[in-house]
C-alpha cells in the first residue's frame, strides 16, 4: 500500500503528523537539494546522509536509522537548543574544482521517516562570513529559473 501523504514533500505537504510542528516554525522556505554529506561527530567520528533541504537557517537531512544513531546517540527529546553539535562536510564543484566546504550545525530535531530513513533538522551554529556566502550562494543558483 503506498502512502500518498508520507510519498509528497514535506515542503509542500506540511501535514505530515510529526512534522508539522517543525513546519510551522520555519522562518524562511527550504529549496529541495540531494547533494551526499558526511556529517563530522565527536570524538572524530564520521556518518554519512544526505542534504534533503536548505535555508539560509539550516539543513535539513536524510540518513539511515545507524546514521542517526551516530549523530543523536542519546535519542532524547531536544529542547532550547540541547541538540549536539555537528560539522556537515559536502563537496560541491566550482568550475573545474571540487571544493570541501565545512559547515556548523546543532541538531535541532530527529524524526522517523519510514524505518529504513531519519529525518534530522539541523540549524546553522555561528558560521563565518565565507561559510554563509556559500549558502547564500547555493540558494541563489538553485532559485534561478
Amino acid at each position: 500500500m503506498v502512502n500518498k501523504q508520507r510519498d509528497r514533500p514535506l515542503e509542500q505537504s506540511g501535514t505530515h503528523p510529526l512534522y508539522a510542528g517543525v513546519e510551522q516554525r520555519r522562518a524562511f522556505p527550504r529549496v529541495r537539494l540531494s547533494i551526499p554529506v558526511r556529517v563530522g561527530l565527536r570524538g572524530g567520528e564520521v556518518a554519512c546522509a544526505r542534504i534533503y533541504n536548505l535555508s539560509p537557517d539550516g539543513i535539513q537531512l536524510r540518513c539511515d536509522a545507524d546514521a542517526a544513531r551516530r549523530i543523536h546517540p542519546s535519542g532524547k527529546s531536544i529542547t532550547d537548543g540541547s541538540g549536539p553539535r555537528v560539522l556537515v562536510v559536502l563537496r560541491l564543484k566550482h568550475g573545474s574544482d571540487v571544493r570541501t566546504h565545512v559547515l556548523p550545525c546543532k541538531v535541532f530535531y530527529v524524526l522517523p521517516e519510514t524505518s529504513q530513513e531519519i529525518i534530522i533538522g539541523l540549524e546553522f551554529d555561528s558560521l563565518k562570513s565565507a561559510q554563509r556566502e556559500l549558502i547564500d550562494a547555493i540558494l541563489s543558483a538553485s532559485l534561478e529559473f
